[in-house]
């Protein structure tokens, strides 16, 4: 609607169009007043057209100026009949046509309100599917967002068991770090203990070797000093059997002279005691080389015990450096499946 048309425009413009001598239409009121739309115009030019036969009969309504001739003026009134009837006829088709356009308007309107009555259905359901769906969907939210609120505190809670399982891991790496460092140390300490051991060991076996071989050079000697012995012994006992046998020959020469065989036979008799002191000497000597010879082996056997036993702990202390090894490998292999898992764990939880 066009804004500042009013009743007294309208009239307005359709009086200078009927003074003008044209006919007064919707379509000519407008471009005379140079606005207005047709909705607007039409009333208006109906009341005018209405009034207009009140103010025909008025003789002052359109009276032509005094100057005004009167053949002008006639040529004015058959104007004004003519376009009177010319618009009452235009405004009739304007009417009819009105009439026809309201019809056409009111079938599609009431097209239009089946339509929108069908829509209204139409929109009706799919306002309650859309509830429906609403109500579904709010409700799937629901559960998501409860789902959603578990898993954040699952996540929070695997958070702070990965600080955990951090911290856990930190500290057992400090601990196996420490372990390390002690286990490198006790390496340390049993390398240099071990080659202590060994270093004693070695001495140890080296003075055992050389008393052994002082012992065995002793029993050597001793030996030696026993076969001396027995060899000296047994050429007294040589000297003894000639000296015997050479008494008895004298003996047997005694009987004929029976001084010189006394005399003989005393010189025997001394030999022969000399021969038993020998022999008991040689006895002696032999006994005590065999004494010998036994604490020797008692000595050498002692010895040999004494490094039997140095090697047993030796080796105990090896097995003992062994195990050890293998509870810092053992501990190293738990600490490191232990943070290789805690490691995984973080990975499928993220």
């Amino acid at each position: 609607m066009a804004t500042g048309i009013t009743e007294n425009d309208v009239w307005t413009a359709a009086d200078a169009l009927l003074l003008e001598g044209a006919r007064p239409t919707i379509e000519r009121v407008r471009q005379k007043i140079g606005r207005g739309s047709p909705n607007t115009v039409s009333p208006h030019l109906e009341t005018w057209f209405r009034a207009l036969g009140a103010r025909i009969k008025d003789p002052g309504a359109f009276a032509a100026p005094p100057a005004i001739p009167d053949p002008i003026t006639q040529a004015a009134t058959h104007f004004w009949e003519a376009a009177l009837a010319e618009a009452r006829a235009e405004q009739a088709d304007a009417y009819r046509e009105r009439w026809q356009e309201l019809a056409d308007d009111g079938e599609r309107l009431a097209m239009q309100a089946e339509q929108l009555q069908l829509r209204e259905q139409q929109l009706a359901k799919r306002e309650s599917d859309l509830q429906e769906g609403l109500r579904v969907a709010t409700a799937q939210l629901a559960v998501t967002e409860e789902r959603l609120q578990a898993a954040e505190r699952q996540l929070r809670q695997r958070d702070d068991q990965l600080k955990q399982t951090r911290g856990q891991l930190q500290d057992a790496q400090s601990a196996v770090q420490t372990l390390l460092i002690e286990a490198e140390k006790m390496r340390g300490a049993h390398a240099q203990a071990l080659e202590a051991l060994e270093s004693r060991h070695a001495a140890h076996e080296r003075r055992w070797l050389n008393e052994l071989d002082a012992e065995r050079g002793a029993a050597k000697k001793l030996q030696a000093r026993l076969d001396e012995a027995q060899l000296a012994a047994q050429k007294q006992a040589e000297q003894s059997q000639a000296s015997l046998r050479e008494a008895q020959d004298a003996k047997r020469t005694a009987e004929k002279a029976a001084q010189d065989a006394r005399a003989e036979i005393l010189a025997a008799q001394t030999r022969h005691a000399a021969m038993q002191a020998a022999e008991t000497s040689a006895r002696d000597a032999l006994a005590s080389a065999q004494s010998t010879l036994t604490s020797s082996r008692q000595n050498e056997q002692a010895l040999l015990a004494r490094l039997a036993a140095a090697d047993a702990q030796a080796a105990t202390l090896l097995a003992q450096l062994q195990q050890k090894d293998e509870q810092l490998n053992a501990l190293t292999r738990h600490l490191m499946t232990a943070a290789m898992g805690a490691g995984e764990g973080n990975a499928a939880g993220t």
